[in-house]
């Protein structure tokens, strides 16, 4: 007799692979890279031969390879090699974005790199050049494109870590002593995206005062059971 197939649910993937259910769906949808089975009501199903599938196409992300050109590696039309180019197009449009100061072309192609690119790629590969470019004092319109760079940023993650919220069973709290003007604000609310990622309902507490003790804060993680309470950012804390 034939042993069964082992199949997991969406949510059971995301936790092996690190690839959230969003990114996963986008990556069928829009790129059929990945074809789960279905239950009777429409849930996804996935096999351990996908898995392997996703953690080699993360393997590709991580090299440089632009998630448009992960299915001719995938049907072997072409060699890894061949495809280590990365796709500029979605960098060029964000830079353009910025340039022309079009916020709606600006959040259209953040929220469709953020479906299609795991957090840990796209801070590397999206966020990290585009900080480079727009904090250059060379830069002569620095001030207005990091307003928003940042302001586009924000709103996205402030939105994802609150659909997060809803659905998310474990507590955590994000606390940051940096001042808002050092111009990080944008990091702390993808430090925040990413523990969502990791499951956490998340609180953030962002530009605390550096020299006052956080009266209150024991109790609070107490009553409502927080399960982590983690501090962001590059400045040195006083022992207060």
């Amino acid at each position: 007799m034939a042993s069964e197939v082992k199949l997991f649910a969406i949510r059971e993937v995301s936790e092996m692979t690190g690839v959230n259910p969003v990114t996963l769906r986008a990556w069928q949808r829009r790129y059929g890279l990945i074809k789960p089975q279905r239950t009777d009501k429409g849930h996804r199903l996935y096999t351990q031969d996908d898995i392997e599938k996703i953690r080699l196409i993360l393997s590709w992300l991580e090299k440089g390879v632009a998630i448009s050109k992960v299915r001719p590696l995938l049907d072997g039309k072409v060699s890894d090699d061949a495809s280590q180019e990365n796709d500029s197009e979605g960098m060029t449009q964000i830079l353009s974005a910025l340039t022309d100061c079009r916020r709606g072309k600006l959040e259209q192609q953040l929220s469709q790199l953020m479906k299609e690119y795991p957090l840990p790629v796209f801070m590397e590969k999206v966020v990290a050049p585009v900080d480079l470019q727009v904090n250059d004092t060379a830069n002569p319109l620095r001030a207005i494109q990091q307003a928003l760079w940042q302001s586009t940023l924000i709103e996205l993650c402030a939105s994802l870590v609150a659909k997060t919220r809803k659905r998310s069973g474990r507590k955590a709290m994000l606390l940051s002593f940096e001042p808002a003007q050092d111009g990080i604000t944008h990091h702390i609310w993808l430090g925040a995206l990413s523990l969502c990622n990791e499951g956490y309902s998340v609180t953030l507490l962002d530009n605390l005062p550096f020299n006052s003790k956080l009266h209150g804060l024991e109790a609070a993680v107490s009553q409502q059971g927080i399960e982590s309470v983690v501090v962001i950012g590059e400045s040195k804390l006083p022992p207060s």
